[in-house]
């Protein structure tokens, strides 16, 4: 029997849609980090202060990404994914009509109360449609929508935003308006049998695995050191890359948009790319796993090349290999989601949910820490190089972690789901 499995087309226009999501979701996010130096002079924030700021929407992002699983695998999630993307697109909004810094925090922990859904949902209706050998790749399409969303976001600051700041709050409003947008598209072309197969509860072939055994599985536990090294890899990347740019390398911020924007199209295409070598790499004598772990390590390896930061190799040469460092850690996302999605069938979105919440608990905790560390510390090779150098070694990690994977499972006749027994 073939391992590939005909897809219909409207399958991938959902996954499509789900990348347009993830385009809205990051844009909202990531407005702040690209416009850090304005924002941080209208309310007169330091390094450590900027820090704070981000850390308010990482725990309140943790805590509701814990909500998001348990509802996401309960919920119908035709009608799940547009009320979070109205709420975190309403408090994007919102955030150009601040005037406070405590109206800034709020508006950060309404966005990230919303935005925390996208992921469980999203990787919940992949593995509700899409068969597990092309799961990669259905993860790498829509999780790409992360860097689309960074790259259209400078492109956005270039074009509306002053040298000195002038008109930033724009930005603002004008993302968080265009997830009104998404919304009647979703509706429109998610009816019928689409939203039946979508929304339909996910169960394992055998009898249904209480959640609490989750916890007894191996593969929860490599799941959650995978997702711990590539989410703390990508957050410490996403905060301090720019502010790393900045400071350390005195590009301006006018060339920090076009730095922003080199980095994540090269990611978003690491990202798309290495998630579609897995359907590739996949035939009756190479396995789902271990394509995957092929690839992965691929991957990690990309993630090495920060390292000659440690030799000043000059701030050019480092700005090609950091782009494709995102190349990698995007790669490995992809294969973080189909790790999740194989745990049990039936709590893959609570299990993202939770391992999520884990690492932004950490990152949350790290940020303020590493703000002050860059406000107090300065080394030759910068204030912030010794964060991404950790962050550039921390996907091979996830690499390590992942070869412990089980092989024993294969694609049922069906739908792709494993065999029961194989995953514990």
């Amino acid at each position: 029997m073939s391992p590939k499995t005909a897809i219909p087309s409207w399958k991938w226009w959902v996954v499509v849609m789900m990348l347009l999501a993830t385009v809205v979701n990051y844009m909202d996010r990531q407005a702040l980090g690209s416009m850090a130096s304005f924002i941080k002079t209208d309310f007169h924030l330091n390094e450590e202060g900027y820090g704070t700021l981000e850390a308010v929407f990482g725990y309140t992002y943790a805590v509701f990404l814990i909500i998001a699983g348990f509802m996401a695998d309960r919920w119908n999630l035709r009608w799940l994914y547009p009320v979070a993307l109205l709420v975190w697109s309403a408090a994007g909004f919102a955030t150009g009509f601040v005037e406070t810094l405590f109206q800034l925090q709020v508006c950060r922990a309404i966005l990230a109360s919303g935005e925390a859904f996208n992921w469980p949902v999203a990787v919940g209706i992949i593995r509700r449609i899409v068969p597990r050998e092309a799961q990669p790749f259905a993860n790498g399409l829509f999780n790409s929508g992360m860097t689309f969303g960074a790259v259209l976001t400078p492109i956005l600051v270039l074009s509306m935003v002053g040298p000195q700041g002038e008109g930033w709050r724009k930005v603002f409003i004008i993302v968080g308006a265009a997830g009104v947008i998404w919304v009647a598209l979703w509706i429109m072309g998610t009816r019928g049998e689409r939203a039946v197969e979508m929304s339909q509860p996910v169960h394992d072939l055998a009898a249904p695995v209480p959640f609490s055994q989750v916890f007894f599985m191996r593969t929860f536990w490599i799941a959650l050191a995978v997702g711990t090294a590539v989410n703390m890899s990508w957050h410490f990347y996403r905060v301090w890359l720019p502010r790393h740019l900045v400071v350390d390398f005195r590009f301006t911020d006018q060339e920090l948009q076009y730095l922003l924007i080199a980095f994540y199209l090269t990611a978003d295409v690491g990202s798309i790319a290495i998630g579609f070598m897995v359907r590739k790499l996949v035939s009756p004598s190479r396995s789902v796993e271990r394509a995957r772990k092929i690839v992965l390590l691929f991957a990690a390896l990309l993630c090495l090349l920060a390292t000659p930061l440690l030799f000043n190799p000059g701030r050019e040469i480092m700005v090609v290999l950091y782009c494709l460092v995102g190349a990698g850690i995007m790669g490995v996302f992809a294969m973080f989601y189909t790790f999740i999605q194989d745990i049990s069938p039936a709590h893959t979105s609570k299990c993202l949910g939770l391992i999520g919440a884990f690492v932004w608990f950490i990152n949350s905790r790290l940020h303020p820490l590493v703000g002050q560390y860059a406000d107090t510390h300065s080394h030759a090779i910068g204030k912030f190089a010794p964060m991404i150098l950790v962050a550039g070694v921390l996907p091979l990690l996830a690499a390590l972690f992942a070869l412990t994977w089980p092989e024993k499972s294969q694609p049922s006749e069906e739908d792709g789901t494993p065999h029961p027994g194989t995953n514990r």
